[in-house]
């Protein structure tokens, strides 16, 4: 791809008339990437009228952080979504039961993003609907290694049904109030080398000249999973793998499965709400915590984001929590990253000490003070790229969190939590005091099994004994400061 087009802070959307193709240069080495975007929209000079004037999106915008609930999460997702290219915002795949299960309520959410100016790219299955129209037709079918074996006759099934779902979704996000646009031919692809699968395709690359095309006109593209080889011929492609081939050549924030089981469930059936795979796959496969295709399902995200930014999320969830699950940190569904291992150091000794300065002064907006790394501390844990931390010393006989800072881009990432955990692995007593002022307090409130809020400080515990509760306040309300006061403005 151009420079341009991942660089850019949203370039794409230029609002004006597709300029003429300018180049058809493949980028070397990626299969994913057959086409870059002529110069013109890749830069998007000229603008055309918007749909809301500046004053009536800013109105939209305030509603949604409140209907969210959460002013402060919301804002920081829209930010991160925001940021840089539109196209590069969200691919979202849903089965073709869910889309038509849940069609007026995806439709909804889908319409009510574009009023956000945001534009995910849609990618839908049709699994039940093709075997209830191959059974009306009495084509018979059977399947191989998981595969549709599908004939000559049925491939000309499957597209017909596929495009009908295409056109129905499109047709029912524009009822709503928002804009699309079916992408039918996007997916080039070739004969599987199982011959005995019929017409089936294996995903070669993605033209994504009509998926920048249709955001640059304020529409959400949605893409059918049917492939077409080189002679135009139809291929039936899995849309789970046309959706990672997107993900591939789109370089998304986020990646959203929407399925009718709404995360991966452990054995008790419950929603794990967060999965970091770097850390928690071995060990969850290891305690039967999952198991078969869901297991299966986890070790190809692990692949897929080993080849992608670690700063991707893929998200499985229920059409019914879409934008909760886009724009709160908690949501409803599960929430997978790659994640990194999270250094634990017992002294500053191997530590960066100015980039460990820096992040806790970008993250709590006031300097150090200056014999801070002086002081004597039981445990550091790291983020490698000193975008998150947490401080620990030993005080009055107990554990003490004296720092913990989360950059802010990285908040929206689930860093904080990565680190949270691996400290309350080795730290699982401990207290810490915080600004009473501290928006970070709620969180804290979420995480401690009690507080006491006393003037500009809140002491808060997690697992301490009631005698050690009252060492623990006394202890932290007599501790020296560890930031210098903010500079009062003359």
């Amino acid at each position: 791809m151009s420079e341009g087009l991942y660089k850019g802070p949203g370039e794409v959307r230029g609002r004006r008339p597709v300029p003429a193709q300018q180049g058809n240069g493949a980028r070397s080495g990626d299969p994913f990437l057959p086409w870059h975007p002529p110069e013109g929209l890749a830069r998007g000079a000229g603008a055309a009228p918007v749909r809301k004037t500046s004053v009536e999106n800013y109105e939209f915008i305030i509603n949604f952080f409140k209907n969210i609930g959460n002013t402060k999460e919301a804002n920081t997702y829209l930010r991160l979504f925001k940021k840089g290219n539109p196209s590069r915002f969200a691919v979202i795949k849903v089965g073709g039961k869910t889309l038509a299960e849940t069609m007026p309520v995806l439709s909804g959410d889908l319409a009510y993003l574009t009023n956000l100016d945001l534009f995910p790219v849609i990618v839908h299955g049709g699994g039940p609907q093709i075997d209830r129209e191959l059974d009306v037709r009495r084509i018979a079918f059977e399947k191989k290694d998981g595969l549709r074996v599908t004939s000559r006759e049925a491939i000309d099934v499957i597209r017909e049904v596929l495009e009908d779902a295409n056109r129905k979704l499109v047709e029912a996000i524009r009822a709503q109030g928002g804009d699309a646009e079916g992408i039918r031919l996007a997916v080039k692809a070739r004969p599987h080398p199982d011959r005995d699968l019929g017409f089936v395709g294996e995903v070669t690359g993605i033209d994504l000249k009509p998926i920048f095309r249709a955001i640059r006109m304020d529409r959400i593209p949605v893409v059918s999973p049917v492939g077409f080889d080189d002679y135009g011929q139809p291929l039936n492609v899995n849309a789970d793998v046309v959706a990672r081939a997107l993900v591939l050549a789109l370089r998304p924030k986020k990646f959203i499965l929407l399925t009718d089981e709404g995360g991966v469930r452990d054995g008790s059936g419950k929603i794990i709400p967060f999965i970091n795979l770097t850390a928690d796959l071995q060990g969850m496969q290891e305690r039967g915590e999952v198991t078969g295709g869901m297991a299966l399902k986890l070790r190809e995200t692990k692949q897929l984001l080993d080849e992608l930014p670690t700063t991707m999320f893929v998200t499985i969830t229920s059409p019914h929590s879409l934008i909760k699950e886009l724009f709160t940190v908690k949501g409803s569904g599960t929430f997978i990253k790659l994640g990194s291992e999270i250094e634990h150091h017992r002294t500053w000794k191997g530590i960066n000490r100015d980039r460990m300065r820096t992040l806790i002064e970008a993250s709590f907006g006031r300097k150090l003070v200056r014999d801070y790394f002086q002081r004597d501390i039981t445990s550091i844990f790291l983020d490698p790229k000193y975008r998150g931390c947490a401080v620990m010393r030993k005080m009055a006989g107990m554990d003490y969190l004296d720092k913990f800072a989360v950059r802010k881009e990285a908040q929206g990432e689930g860093l904080g939590r990565d680190v949270w955990l691996a400290m309350l692995q080795e730290y699982p007593k401990l207290f810490w005091r915080s600004r009473t002022s501290n928006p970070i307090n709620s969180w804290y409130f979420d995480q401690s099994t009690g507080a006491v809020k006393f003037g500009d400080w809140t002491v808060f515990w997690i697992g301490l004994r009631e005698s050690q509760i009252r060492r623990a306040i006394k202890t932290a309300l007599k501790l020296p400061p560890t930031l210098q006061d903010p500079l009062r403005p003359k």
